[in-house]
């Protein structure tokens, strides 16, 4: 697995932007594999973090050693991957520019069913948005300890109302899961699927039960997987539930070498 660090100009939000990313590598022989697209996994970090927290905090890189994938970490600042009201369009950067951007450069697959998106805390507030705004998008979605945080925000702060606006603005629009779920009601095409992985001791754990309730009883036909064991919200929980979330993707990690 390759790790790399790039800096890229966004024209969407019309300044640079760091992002890292692991990059497959056959450890084990040297072979041409020009031409050869991959699976993609984009990981979305938390509030407070940057692209750098999943490589830094977590085992994502042995786990990922052997595995024939591409990982991208983008970085957002602290935007709760909206378009923001009074900012960036952080949304539009995630879902809509550097998913093209990317694949003009490496070989990220167009493969809808090679398609992943995972994040924690902000991230998987950031996760269940991008999922439910483009159904069409991702096969998978991984959750952890994220919710509609409009139930838990507090719209007396400032980096909030720049985020959503005015309390009645953010649960009118696009910000909030309940109305993306609505929204998807009639919705004729296949939905990802998706898990959900939180800790009882989390401090969002009932958020958490609460936007994953809402979306079973809405969405019958989208397929949830939820899982809560004891764990808080930070990265020891967070490492617990990676193993989780890559065979949930399909991934074989008991075969991944570590040598």
């Amino acid at each position: 697995m390759i790790k790399a660090e790039i800096t890229m100009r966004s024209t969407v939000l019309d300044m640079d932007t760091k992002i890292e990313m692991l990059l497959p590598e056959d450890r084990h022989k040297t072979q041409d594999t020009r031409g050869k697209k991959y699976p993609v996994l984009y990981v979305l970090h938390g509030k407070k973090d940057d692209c750098s927290a999943w490589i830094n905090l977590s085992n994502i890189m042995l786990l990922c050693r052997d595995l024939e994938l591409i990982v991208v970490f983008p970085s957002v600042t602290n935007s709760m991957y909206s378009d923001m009201v009074y900012g960036y369009d952080y949304f539009s950067y995630i879902t809509e520019e550097l998913p093209v951007k990317l694949k003009n450069y490496f070989p990220i697959t167009d493969d809808v069913d090679k398609t992943f998106i995972m994040g924690e805390s902000m991230g998987g507030y950031g996760t269940l948005k991008a999922i439910l705004s483009k159904p069409d998008r991702y096969a998978k979605g991984v959750c952890l300890s994220g919710a509609n945080v409009l139930d838990i925000a507090n719209f007396d702060d400032k980096l909030t109302i720049a985020n959503f606006g005015s309390r009645e603005e953010a649960y009118k629009g696009n910000n909030n899961i309940e109305k993306l779920v609505d929204d998807l009601k009639d919705y004729k095409g296949k939905l990802p699927e998706l898990a959900i992985y939180c800790g009882t001791e989390d401090f969002i754990y009932e958020a958490c039960r609460k936007t994953a309730n809402y979306m079973k009883e809405n969405l019958p036909d989208m397929k949830i997987t939820e899982e809560y064991w004891h764990g808080q919200h930070n990265f020891f929980f967070w490492n617990e539930a990676l193993v989780k979330a890559f065979r949930f993707f399909g991934f074989n990690i008991e075969q991944n070498s570590v040598i």
